[in-house]
């Protein structure tokens, strides 16, 4: 199964909740890793968070058979540098820096740093720079040291 459809079925445990899936990614090696990032609306992702839905979204594959085999799931918070990827994404984050990595360079360039405008026609748009999303490989929020400093104290 591929982690778009992974990802949409896990988003059904996440309707009418606080919380959202920010990411979802699949490590295929000895063992297949299932990681599931999840975020808060209103709030920090905190260790108790992670556990409790570590067991919703493990009971929720198990008992619809999502993943076949043996799989690890590991849930987490998205960290400071989360990922931008679903068009309410820009605008929760709007006026945010960020760091795009392009999947092929642009002039030579692969990499950009630039603040969020926002998004249109599956199109993400920052200050000067727009970018289809097909052409975007990702786009992470860049903090700078002064925000994930405060953001430590909080």
């Amino acid at each position: 199964m591929k982690v778009e459809e992974i990802e949409k079925k896990l988003e059904l445990l996440f309707e009418n909740t606080d919380y959202e899936i920010v990411d979802v990614k699949i490590i295929r090696g000895k063992n297949l890793i299932l990681q599931v990032f999840i975020d808060r609306n209103n709030g920090k992702i905190t260790l108790k968070d992670c556990e409790i839905w570590s067991e919703k979204i493990g009971a929720f594959i198990d008992m619809n058979s999502v993943i076949a085999g043996a799989y690890t799931l590991e849930v987490s918070s998205p960290g400071v540098d989360r990922i931008i990827k679903k068009p309410k994404d820009f605008e929760k984050f709007k006026g945010k820096d960020v760091k795009i990595v392009l999947k092929k360079p642009v002039e030579g360039i692969r990499i950009y740093y630039s603040k969020i405008v926002g998004f249109k026609d599956n199109r993400a748009i920052f200050e000067n720079l727009e970018f289809s999303m097909d052409d975007i490989e990702e786009i992470r929020l860049n903090p700078s040291d002064d925000e994930i400093l405060k953001d430590l104290k909080n």
